[in-house]
């Protein structure tokens, strides 16, 4: 079934995650100073991809609806998942179980928790393309990768 979501998927409008990640994997706390950086600045921060989105989706937005609707549109739509806490990291995981994620957009922040929200439990064996690297003089790194295959 995995197969049939992702051949499907090839004519349909992308889905891009958005996320920022502590070195050791975990979600960054919105109050630290790098992370306000990151959602605030709108030039290389989360702005800069919110305004190319075509729509966000949330985690109440039902996985088998998006198909519905990202099937209508084309390659250039773009749905955007935004990843902040718990809930959306979830569903993060869940549209990469089903091989529903065209593109990543990570940001990394030279921090370290230790402990905290973790993505890796979400993530499917898979193959991903570095398709785009930025550092900034904070020491942010900025990477895009993008689904192999």
């Amino acid at each position: 079934m995995g197969f049939m979501l992702f051949h499907f998927k090839r004519g349909m409008a992308k889905i891009q995650i958005l996320l920022a990640l502590t070195f050791d994997g975990f979600l960054p706390r919105s109050h630290e100073t790098l992370m306000r950086w990151v959602e605030g600045n709108t030039r290389h921060g989360f702005p800069l991809w919110q305004a190319k989105a075509s729509f966000s989706i949330y985690p109440h937005y039902g996985l088998i609806d998006l198909l519905d609707v990202a099937d209508k549109h084309d390659g250039e739509c773009i749905y955007l998942a935004e990843i902040r806490d718990k809930d959306s990291a979830e569903y993060a995981g869940g549209l990469l179980r089903y091989n529903l994620v065209d593109e990543i957009v990570l940001y990394l922040l030279p921090l370290s928790y230790g402990k905290g929200v973790s993505l890796a439990e979400g993530f499917q064996p898979g193959r991903w393309k570095l398709h785009a690297c930025k550092s900034f003089s904070n020491g942010i790194c900025r990477l895009v990768y993008r689904r192999k295959g």
